[in-house]
Order: C-alpha cells, then structure tokens, then sequence
C-alpha cells in the first residue's frame, strides 16, 4: 500500500529534479575531494621524500667526512623526541651485510631481506623504494645511497604519520557529504519548485479549462525564460482557441438561420399543398417551391463540402494551362445583365497573356464569388473594376468596387465560414463565397488578399495571386 502511494510521486518531475539535483552535487563534491585528495597525498609523499633525501645526504656527507664510529656515537646518544631518532638507518657492506643499524623509535619493522636483495640488484647510486610494515597498516619510505668506499646507506621513514593524516582527511569528507547530501536535496527541491511553478500554474489552468472555463489565462511574470515564453504561448493559445469556439458558436446560429429559412418555407408550402383542395397549378407551384427551396439547402451544403475538401486538398485538382481573362469574360457573360439592372459600370482590363495552372472549374467559382461579391455591395450607379496583371511567376486577377469598404475589425474576419458583414443579414448570402474562394486559391498554392478602402481611396479591392507553375 505505501509503495503503491510512494511511486507516483517517484515519478513526479519535482522528484526527479530534486534527486538530479541532489546526485549532482554529491558527484561533483566526491570528485572536487578526490582530486584535492589526490594532489595532498603527492604532495605530502614529495614532502616526506624530500625531507628523507635531505636527511640521506647529512648522513652520507657526515659518514664521509667525519667517519663511521662518529655516525654511530651520534646515534647512540641521540634522545627518542629527535626526528632523527624516528628514522631506521644502516650502513651495508658491498656484498650486503650489516655493518651499523639504528633501530626507529616509534618501530617499524620491514623485511630487510627484500631490502638487500634490491640493493643487490640495483646499478644506481642512488635509489628509492617502498615496502609495507611488517606488522602494521602503512608503507615506509626507503632510500639507499652508495657511498665512496662501496658502502651503502639505507635510511627509511614509517608513512604512518602520513597516513593518519590522509585518514583523518577521509573521516572529514564522509561527516561532510551529509551536510552537502541534505543542502543539495534542500537546493533542489527548492529550485524544482520554482522552476516548475509555471508549469503547475499551466496544469492549474488546464483542469479550469477542462472545466468549461476558456477566459482563464495564466499569468505573465517578469522573466524572459523559455518556461514564459511557453506561457505566452499557452494564453496566445486559449485566445485563437476561445476565438474559434466563438466564431464556430455564431457559426452554427448563422447556419440555423440560413437553413431554417427555406426549410421553413418549403414546410410551409407543402402543409399549404396539403391542407388545400388546389387545382393542378397550385399543387405546381408548390411543388415548385419546394424544389427550389431545397436546391438551396443542397447548394449551401455542396459548397461546404466543396470547402472542406479545398482546405484539406482531399480532392485532386485538374491543372491546365488556362488563360484568366478568358474565364473572366466567361463568368462575365452570366454577370453582365445583373449589372446592367443595377447600373453598375464594369471596367475590364485583361492582360492577353495572363495564363496559369489552374483547375478553370473551380477558379471560374472563385471569379463568380468575387463578381458577386462586387455587384451585391456596389451600390446602383457605382463602378467595378476586374484586371488581371501578367507577371513572370504568377498572375494577379484583381477585383475592385466602389461600395461602402470593409471596416479594419472585419478584413481578418471576412474569410471565415459563414461571416457576414451585413448583421441585419437583409443581403441574401450563405456567408461562404469568401471562404470558398481563400480554401480554393490557397489548394492552387495561391493567396487572397483584400484592401478597403482601394488604391482610388474607396470600396474594396481583392486581389488573388494564382502561380504560372504549380
């Protein structure tokens, strides 16, 4: 039960940091040691050796000089406090015999067999080796010297004091690694903790989401980290995300509106059929109206279908090479009397040389919606303009009114499915030409822009930009 409750929280990211942490340090303290450890003990050993080396010449210069029975009375009355009394020194003869031998105090006892058998061995006048005690835990320190008559004169050192020392810097370490155990956990936690804090604010956030909640925001410090970049992030984030909701809640109200009215009146035309004892034309001209009423639902859902499938390019386009004035001209011939009711003077300035790879069925649509657009906000005795520009890579097809603009708040918001700018919604429309249009143009790896007011300071222009090569 405990280790069932314990494991989730092995596994938090705190957790982890905090341990990271924590072994960090510990690593990083038990390497500075060992490598201070290291460099002491050299040099305490060159310390030692020196010391040993100094001593090896007195002694020798002293042999030499003044004699051996001198060296021996010296020894002989030399008090145990006396580092020299400390030291084991013998005179060996050149085949290995002892000639004088002081015995250290404290003792130490090597085997001297091994000592001799090495001097033997040895060419070099002079030399130093190392042998553990015979009955104790440390080394000593050997140097051996050749003197001028072929004599040698071994002096050796205990590295006891040596090694107690080293000891004692061991026991130091082991009682401070848990003082460094319990600050880097310490440290840990508390750096995990802060560091993680933007991160639970997000979680805090995300569970008031997932609670309907899509106003919450996380709070902005001061710092430039990457931890308040992602904060940034999360609340540009929630703003697209509850735009969305919002947008798709209007939608929806927009598509009720828009499929209840002619669902309502092919109802109504069918109950008024039903209910009246008509002649055969009544029964028509409802059945008239029913039709027509339903060729408007089916249209306003083809051409969300069509959308769709032009976001997500599910349905592969037929490029041809297609001249964009002659599909304007085509789409014109259908527009040119709905113009001509409303009074409405339409420039054509078509470049002869402005083709492009394109699907012509739909871009003959993306035209048609433009052309509608134009004729259904241009008001009567106002001008359209449609060019197309020739350039090396592209083409621009460019559409130009006089009507009443776009306001800067609705240019970003025109493209998106069923938005319509007039809110009285007394134009009739599905809210879908534009977004159609942007889908299409965009699946051409094109794009669509519009400006409002125009380049002559009035109406709206839309341009689209259609490539030569796909």
């Amino acid at each position: 039960m405990f280790l069932s409750r314990l494991k989730p929280t092995l596994f938090r990211i705190s957790t982890k940091l905090t341990l990271a942490y924590s072994l960090v340090l510990i690593l990083s303290s038990t390497l500075i040691f060992s490598f201070l450890y290291f460099q002491i003990t050299r040099a305490l050993e060159g310390q030692e050796k020196a010391l040993l080396e100094s001593k090896l010449e007195e002694y020798r210069n002293r042999i030499e000089v003044r004699g051996l029975e001198e060296f021996r009375e010296y020894f002989m009355y030399i008090p145990n406090y006396d580092r020299d009394a400390a030291l084991l020194v013998q005179v060996l003869s050149p085949t290995g015999e002892t000639i004088f031998g002081h015995e250290p105090f404290p003792s130490f006892q090597i085997q001297m067999n091994l000592v001799q058998t090495e001097i033997l061995k040895q060419r070099a006048s002079t030399f130093s080796m190392q042998l553990p005690e015979v009955n104790g835990r440390d080394s000593v320190l050997i140097l051996v010297k050749t003197l001028k008559d072929g004599q040698r004169l071994v002096v050796a050192k205990s590295t006891e004091s040596l090694g107690n020392q080293m000891r004692n810097l061991q026991k130091i370490f082991w009682w401070s690694l848990l003082p460094v155990s319990l600050i880097g956990f310490l440290g840990g936690l508390f750096l995990s903790n802060r560091t993680l804090s933007p991160v639970r604010e997000l979680i805090t956030s995300i569970k008031k989401i997932d609670g309907g909640s899509l106003s919450t925001r996380v709070q902005i410090g001061g710092s430039d980290d990457e931890l308040e970049e992602l904060k940034l992030l999360f609340n540009n984030m929630l703003d697209k995300v509850e735009g969305l909701v919002s947008g798709l809640k209007e939608a929806f109200d927009h598509l009720a509106h828009d499929i209840r009215t002619p669902v309502t009146r092919l109802r109504g035309r069918a109950e008024i059929a039903l209910t009246s004892e008509g002649d055969l034309e009544t029964y028509r001209e409802a059945l008239q109206s029913c039709f027509e009423n339903s060729d408007k639902i089916l249209n306003f859902l083809q051409v969300l279908t069509d959308i769709t499938e032009a976001e997500n390019r599910s349905k592969r386009l037929k490029l041809e090479k297609h001249f964009i004035s002659d599909l304007v001209r085509e789409i014109m011939e259908l527009y040119e009397m709905a113009f001509e009711e409303k009074d409405i003077k339409v420039h054509l300035n078509l470049d002869s040389h402005d083709w492009a790879l394109v699907d012509s069925r739909l871009i003959s649509r993306v035209i048609a919606n433009l052309l509608d657009n134009a004729h259904k906000y241009t008001p009567s005795g106002g001008e359209v303009t449609i060019e197309t520009i020739n350039q090396t890579e592209s083409v621009i097809l460019r559409v130009s009114d006089s009507g009443p603009g776009i306001s800067q708040e609705e240019q970003s918001l025109i493209w998106q499915k069923l938005y319509r700018s007039d809110k009285s919604r007394t134009e009739y429309g599905m809210g879908l030409g534009l977004t159609f249009v942007k889908a299409v143009v965009e699946a051409h790896d094109g794009k669509v822009s519009v400006r409002s007011p125009g380049r002559n300071g009035i109406g709206t222009e839309f341009e689209v930009f259609l490539q030569k090569m796909s």
